[in-house]
């Protein structure tokens, strides 16, 4: 029996922190973000290169954060007191390779996507809204194709890219360029943020309504809505296993909810876009990898009912508190995400049960 994409992407988080190489990546990325106190002596060996780490980190990009920040010390407006330095040259190096293994494991996913649209291969990319790089075409990804071969493949397998994938999608996007592309991809992001908290917004309500009621394409708008809709998901997925390949390079650990830490589960809920928990557990989480948001995690627990939830999800939003009567708690809110690590399913089930609108091609 084949394993998920899920499952795959999990194995090669394995491999990835047991890497040697990667090990190196994970002590600079501490030293990064870490300053460490002596008890001895007093003494504290601050973080290196300043507050490189902590703006590096700020839009959740993983390695491109740092290489992005590197590129342009001398440009970025920062608040005082911060400071940056460049990363001198052999770290510039290990950081291009963690960075090197995130990209060539999406090169080998969207490889099919790209032959049929570049454009659409380019906006589902994880990195497609933030600013370019510049890497050495010398550093060597940590994981070899073939190593990453089986979870290309379940990637490749799954529903939503499937349907993509079988669907005339060239011919929607051919006459839309990067910049109109960037608009349509920056704005959809928002509108399904905004569905987290239950208040879905109008347009995707009502696309939504449609669905359910097989009547979905009344328009080229809703058109481009659901190949759209698909892409998403799609850049999500990827996005996600970007964080965890990150995440695992750098030595941070899948964060568990379970019986042992969880106070109670505040709230469940699902609505036409996404599954949302907020979730109450004791102590306060920390990692110097990521603050938590877009990492995933795994809620397994027994409710009182003798219930059992095992379900992956993607952080969203979460805050740490210290209250006389609980002590430390942090409250983790985060939408599940299913065996192709895409956290929109319900509405991508709609689209792929209602299926995409045919598309004629005129001479």
């Amino acid at each position: 029996m084949s394993s998920n994409f899920r499952g795959e992407v999990f194995k090669l988080c394995k491999i990835l922190q047991k890497n040697k190489d990667a090990k190196h990546i994970n002590e600079l990325v501490h030293n990064l973000s870490v300053s460490v106190e002596r008890k001895e002596t007093g003494e504290v060996r601050h973080t290196l290169h300043g507050d490189f780490a902590y703006v590096a980190k700020h839009s959740h990009n993983q390695f491109q954060g740092y290489l992005f920040v590197d590129d342009n010390v001398e440009k970025l407006d920062i608040p005082i007191p911060l400071r940056l330095e460049h990363l001198t040259k052999e770290e510039r190096k290990l950081i291009e390779r963690g960075h090197r293994t995130l990209i060539r494991f999406l090169d080998m996913c969207l490889e099919e996507i790209n032959k049929k649209s570049k454009i659409v291969a380019e906006a589902i990319n994880p990195y497609f809204l933030f600013k370019e790089i510049k890497c050495e075409q010398s550093s060597e990804s940590l994981l070899t194709d073939d190593e990453m071969s089986h979870a290309v493949r379940a990637f490749k397998e799954g529903k939503v890219y499937k349907t993509l994938l079988t669907s005339k999608f060239e011919y929607i996007f051919r006459n839309i360029d990067r910049q109109k592309m960037s608009i349509l991809v920056g704005t959809l992001e928002k509108e399904i943020g905004k569905s987290f908290d239950e208040e879905i917004p109008s347009d995707l309500r009502e696309f939504s309504v449609r669905l359910m009621e097989k009547r979905p394409y009344q328009d080229i708008t809703d058109v481009m809505f659901s190949f759209s809709i698909l892409m998403i998901a799609l850049k999500e997925s990827l996005g996600a296993v970007c964080q965890l390949f990150y995440e695992a390079i750098c030595g941070s650990e899948l964060i568990v909810l379970n019986n042992d830490n969880i106070i109670r589960i505040e709230n469940s809920s699902t609505n036409a876009i996404c599954e949302t928990y907020k979730v109450l557990i004791q102590g306060m989480y920390f990692d110097h990898v990521s603050n938590g948001v877009r990492s995933i995690l795994l809620l397994d627990c027994d409710l009182e009912n003798e219930e059992h939830i095992h379900k992956f999800g993607m952080i969203t939003a979460m805050t740490c508190n210290f209250t006389m009567d609980m002590g430390n708690t942090t409250k983790f809110t985060f939408v599940t995400v299913n065996e192709e690590m895409i956290y929109i399913q319900s509405i991508t089930n709609d689209i792929i049960n209602v299926g995409l609108p045919q598309i004629e091609i005129r001479q």
